[in-house]
This record gives C-alpha cells, sequence and structure tokens, in this order.
C-alpha cells in the first residue's frame, strides 16, 4: 500500500466481508431434515460438550457456524468417526497428581513446567508438572462417541443436515 494511504470505514468492512467469505463452504442440498436434526443434536447430549448460539458447554468445538466452515462430507465423517478428524495439535490427557487425584481433559495448552487442561464441563486447570505422578497424552482419543451405533441412518442425515445449516448470524 502506498504511504499514507487510509481506508474508509465502509473499505474496511468490505475488505473483512471479503477475507472472511474465503473460508466459507456454500450451503449444499442434503437428504436430512435440518430440523429433526435439531431434535437429535437434543436428544443425543451433544449441547453436554458442544455450544451452538451461546447454549451448551464448551468442551468439544463452537459450532454456531459449523456448516460455513465445514462440508458435509466431513461433518458425516466426524460423527461416524471421530478420531479420523482431529486437528493434529489436539491432544485428550490424563493427569494424576501425586496425592492421586485424577483429571482428564482436552490440553488446552503447554511448555516444560506446566500443562492447562480443559475438563468436560468446560473448566480450565492448569497443573505444574513436577506435581503429577502421571501424565497421558492421547492422540489417537476423542472424547466424542461414534453415532454410527447410537444413530439410525436417518437420525444421521438429519444431524449431519441440521449442522450443515449452522451459519451463524446472517
Amino acid at each position: 500500500m502506498p504511504a499514507g494511504y487510509f481506508y474508509s470505514e465502509q473499505d474496511v468492512a468490505d475488505i473483512a466481508a471479503y477475507v472472511h467469505s474465503l473460508g466459507s463452504i456454500p450451503p449444499e442440498k442434503l437428504p436430512g431434515d435440518p430440523g429433526r436434526g435439531a431434535i437429535v443434536y437434543s436428544k443425543s447430549g451433544c449441547a453436554g460438550c458442544h455450544i451452538i448460539d451461546g447454549k451448551g458447554v464448551g468442551f468439544g468445538p463452537e459450532l454456531t457456524e459449523v456448516g460455513k466452515r465445514r462440508s458435509a462430507s466431513y461433518l458425516q465423517k466426524t460423527l461416524a468417526s471421530p478420531v479420523s478428524t482431529l486437528p493434529d495439535d489436539f491432544v485428550f490427557v490424563k493427569a494424576v497428581s501425586n496425592s492421586g487425584q485424577s483429571l482428564e481433559g482436552i490440553r488446552v495448552n503447554e511448555d516444560t513446567f506446566s500443562i492447562q487442561i480443559k475438563d468436560d464441563f468446560g473448566k480450565f486447570h492448569s497443573l505444574r508438572k513436577t506435581e503429577l505422578k502421571e501424565l497421558q497424552k492421547r492422540k489417537d482419543l476423542s472424547p466424542m462417541p461414534s453415532f454410527t451405533e447410537l444413530l439410525t441412518t436417518e437420525q444421521m442425515q438429519d444431524l449431519v443436515a441440521y449442522l450443515a445449516s449452522l451459519r451463524g448470524p446472517q
């Protein structure tokens, strides 16, 4: 940019909207029913780990805009085999203190001296490694179960349609 160039508020808004649109997936026509999928989501206890529009517990990923960022095939794959779509930096941990107290959760941050863990209630814990008797790190484990045995094919299609419809505030 040339030195001294200033953007108007509208220029900044337009650039921000363009950059935000780069990661968007267009809506897809799917076999499931999003309305029924919302019921499946509710009855399956998904809000016990995920947040949509500020409702739920934040153990798993926030899903308010998941349909804008993930394709239906990706969502289907995640529901069938959650481990197959885990991010590279995802680590499920179990920490046991020297006094025998156990804590399981998702590693949020870690350095040489400490580890920060988010438990299944969404609460954060910071632990000193010198105070731990055991620290297990599992990159091959997800707290989310596979839903292939828990849901019918129709329920799975409905749930995928619902999740794909979540595109955030319009």
